[in-house]
């Protein structure tokens, strides 16, 4: 099968995952949901079997959990012992068995020519396959089982086949970390149900935990999304409740009107909340809600202590996903200290929040991927190869580029952090205004926004946002490149873009750098060696910024101003503010210092030529 044949279009993929989403959402059974993968992956691969095999308690065998065309002999050859983990050599082996320990995918092209799986003598004769794709699925941090693709005649996978059964595999990843979630959900309602008879407040206060359960389903079944969720919560505690990340940034608060935000950065550091905080780390309470003392001017408030006031108090509950801390929910302005109970539901919010957080990271990364693959095929040197498909696509993900997009990009010179998901920060530092469609390309990133309204300003933020995540580790650099009209004009605009870039990095790298209307000077940016611009600018323009550091004469404004009015003495004087006889004189002295002639066209245009590589390089400070 060619990669023309793969049905990998953005409709069909889409569709899928929602349909899995929706699946997960609704709390099926992990069986059905497997099983739904592996019809996928049929559908959308071109597979005529498929099965997610996973490793058993003890992790000896691999057992078919879910499975799409499979014969049941067939399943109950596998779940039979057939699929030993660690065999005791290649004639017990099997492709699934080695992508499940070399965590890899592993791909068989003729079952009849691979020696070194000798299980495949006796089970692809059962099912009648010829070659198989095999995939491993990553869990919180381990290896969990493996998703195998069977066709029925021999052939050999292409990359595109080899990413999507992948991408599929992450989906049953998914499925299995909700799983593991709604099961501890489970325990904890569990818990409750147990401590029904120890509550102070007896069947009252456990009916209206269980009303808040209950809610809080029916609002993750419906997708309101984080802020529903947390404006539901703040509304049963009564209290402002706040969703930060694990960097502190919010992602969700309520209420409305009247909201108090948790302890700040600060407040945090301070030696009663660090320690209640570092308490909840310890083993056992990873998942537990902390009381957090807010510290006031004349002390520290101890939680629990006479006379204290529940405001004076927040809560915090850790958002965990894989094992590590990737948020937290914090409850400030509490009516009154918190009731047993009342810790548990928001314990239980903390848990659904981090499946939140991973359907959102999973959407994320799907994002991600496809707005890179679209700007790798928009940029090609020789223009998008199906245009109106590529429009179709960009409309998939929210953007219209029959509309004129300004094309930039962002650089980051030095070791940026493994954390942040840089072209999700740009999106979200975008706000408010239409937000880019960014993707990685070619070590930068590419940033396409519409020329209208005049996105400079949006830019500029997102570069400040930048600037904070990664200083002091890395400097970044952000250029504002030609306004693209056509989709054949984005290639062109993001090498001029790339020009500029690399003509900053090479003198200082760092900043906000404008080129959107250069005229000819794009062309040498597009084209030229950066080193040589430089090396051309400086040369040209050094006698005048010399005697001008020296004596003063603000020569390199009045030249800048001349060439930008036309070459007009009476002009330039009226926007300088000087009489016209200063400005021929500040004309004439620049005439001495290069030895050049104004009067030459192509004098002005090298000098129009300087003044811009100056400006994008920063010439006067040194570099």
């Amino acid at each position: 099968m060619s990669v023309a044949q793969v049905p990998t279009s953005l409709r069909s993929w889409m569709s899928a995952v929602s349909e899995i989403a929706r699946a997960v959402n609704a709390a099926e059974p992990l069986e059905v949901v497997l099983t739904r993968v592996a019809e996928h992956a049929c559908g959308l691969v071109g597979f005529e079997f498929c099965a997610v095999m996973l490793a058993d308690p003890v992790r000896e065998h691999l057992r078919v959990a879910g499975w799409c065309g499979l014969s049941p002999e067939y399943v109950a050859l596998v779940d039979g012992g057939s699929l030993l983990i660690d065999p005791s050599g290649p004639d017990l082996d099997t492709p699934a068995a080695q992508a499940f320990r070399e965590g890899r995918t592993v791909a068989v092209a003729d079952v009849g020519a691979a020696q070194s799986y000798g299980q495949l003598r006796r089970l692809a004769p059962a099912q009648g396959y010829q070659a198989l794709l095999a995939a491993p699925l990553r869990g919180s941090g381990d290896i969990v089982g493996v998703i195998v693709g069977y066709s029925v005649v021999a052939r050999e996978f292409e990359a595109a086949e080899r990413e999507l059964i992948e991408l599929l595999a992450e989906q049953v990843a998914l499925a299995m970390e909700t799983a593991r979630l709604r099961a501890a959900q489970q325990d904890v309602i569990s818990e409750l149900s147990r401590a029904n008879d120890e509550l102070c407040r007896g069947r009252a206060v456990l009916e209206w935990a269980e009303r808040q359960h209950h809610e809080l389903m029916r609002l993750v079944l419906e997708e309101v999304g984080l802020a529903g969720l947390v404006t539901a919560l703040a509304a049963a505690l009564e209290a402002s409740v706040t969703v930060e990340d694990a960097t502190g940034r919010v992602l969700a608060s309520a209420p409305e009107r009247g909201y108090c935000p948790p302890p700040d950065a600060a407040a945090r550091r301070r030696r009663p909340a660090r320690a209640a905080l570092e308490a909840q780390e310890a083993p056992g309470r990873r998942y537990s809600v902390a009381l957090v003392p807010i510290v006031a001017a004349g002390g520290p408030v101890v939680a629990g202590a006479p006379g204290v006031e529940p405001r004076e108090v927040a809560w915090a509950a850790p958002v965990v996903l894989g094992g590590g801390l990737v948020g937290r929910v914090g409850v400030s302005a509490p009516p009154a200290a918190p009731e047993p109970v009342q810790l548990r539901v928001v314990e239980r919010f903390a848990l659904v929040v981090a499946l939140e957080l991973l359907q959102q990271r999973h959407r994320v990364d799907v994002h991600g991927q496809l707005s890179g693959d679209l700007l790798g095929d928009l940029l090609r040197a020789d223009g998008p190869a199906r245009p109106r498909a590529l429009l179709d696509r960009a409309a998939a993900l929210g953007h219209d580029l029959s509309r004129p997009h300004v094309v930039a990009l962002l650089t980051l010179d030095g070791p940026v952090p493994p954390a942040p998901r840089l072209p999700e920060l740009l999106r979200s530092a975008a706000d408010p205004g239409p937000r880019p469609l960014a993707g990685p390309h070619e070590g930068g990133y590419v940033l396409l926004l519409p020329a209208e309204p005049d996105p400079g300003e949006r830019l500029r933020r997102m570069l400040a946002h930048v600037e904070q995540m990664v200083a002091p580790r890395a400097v970044p650099t952000l250029v504002a490149g030609p306004v693209a009209s056509e989709l054949v004009d984005y290639a062109r605009a993001y090498r001029v873009a790339r020009g500029a870039a690399v003509l900053r990095r090479v003198s200082r790298p760092g900043g906000f750098v404008d080129v959107r209307e250069l005229g000819l000077s794009a062309l040498l940016l597009e084209t030229g060696a950066p080193e040589a611009l430089r090396r051309f600018a400086q040369g040209l323009l050094r006698p005048v910024a010399t005697h001008e550091a020296r004596r003063g004469g603000d020569l390199l404004v009045t030249l800048r101003t001349w060439l930008a009015v036309g070459c007009s003495t009476a002009a330039a004087a009226e926007a300088l503010v000087v009489h016209p006889n200063t400005v021929g004189y500040r004309l004439g002295r620049i005439e001495q210092l290069i030895g050049r002639s104004l009067r030459d066209t192509e004098v002005r245009l090298e000098l129009q030529l300087a003044l811009t590589v100056r400006d994008i390089v920063r010439l006067d400070q040194g570099a």
